[in-house]
């Protein structure tokens, strides 16, 4: 579902009907869930996500749905993706609304090969994001966010793609997450990373002279591998 920067902040109940990507297929070790089985739907109540069981150190992604006419089905945006993990207080993930700590497990970006290729071309390349659970999280149940956005160099104007998924993750542990984010209050608007300078922003099908791209740093805590 799109977003503005100041509703996106906060989103944990994510979905949509009308928006350029909608990722609410969850993929775990290659195999591809039903849609909205595992991943939070914003027009049911959190009862109905099921949760998925992960082992840690397994690979897990989510993948792009395509709307009712067969349309998108891949990152529409330029714009990096990143993957949050928030325990649920007791394991009660039907009632955590998110507003816990949260802690960045995956950074993919930034991501240009989108709305410019093919969209043959384009489904291929960037229909999934795929990362690994780092091997010693500690076990339990978590929201598993992911969040795809497109910086823009005007303020305020940046777009918003976000969806959690209902994990149960199991393992031996021995992790200590170290930096962490909350929703709201760790993006704001006219920070690096979110308001870019004009040399790293894609307008059109090729960059720009000067463009500098790779110069470009997310924003949030550091990712954890473990």
């Amino acid at each position: 579902m799109m977003l503005s920067l100041a509703t996106a902040l906060g989103a944990i109940f994510i979905s949509g009907v009308s928006c350029h990507q909608l990722t609410g297929i969850l993929l775990v070790n290659g195999t591809e869930s039903p849609e909205w089985k595992y991943v939070r739907n914003a027009f049911y109540w959190a009862a109905t996500t099921e949760t998925a069981d992960i082992l840690a150190g397994s690979e897990v992604g989510f993948r792009v749905s395509t709307d009712g006419n067969g349309k998108y089905g891949y990152f529409w945006h330029p714009g990096p993706g990143m993957i949050y993990l928030s325990r649920a207080p007791n394991d009660d993930l039907e009632h955590y609304r998110g507003d816990g700590d949260w802690f960045k497990i995956a950074y993919g970006g930034p991501v240009i090969l989108i709305a410019h290729l093919k969209e043959s071309e384009a489904n291929q390349v960037n229909r999934q994001f795929n990362f690994t659970i780092p091997e010693t999280t500690p076990p339990g149940k978590y929201l598993l966010r992911i969040e795809q956005f497109m910086p823009t160099t005007t303020r305020n104007y940046t777009q918003w793609y976000v969806h959690c998924a209902h994990v149960n993750i199991m393992g031996p542990g021995g992790g200590t997450p170290t930096e962490f984010a909350r929703f709201p209050g760790t993006y704001v608007v006219d920070q690096p990373g979110v308001l870019i300078p004009e040399n790293q922003f894609l307008a059109g099908s090729e960059p720009e002279e000067g463009f500098k791209l790779f110069d470009y740093r997310p924003p949030g805590p550091a990712v954890w591998s473990g």
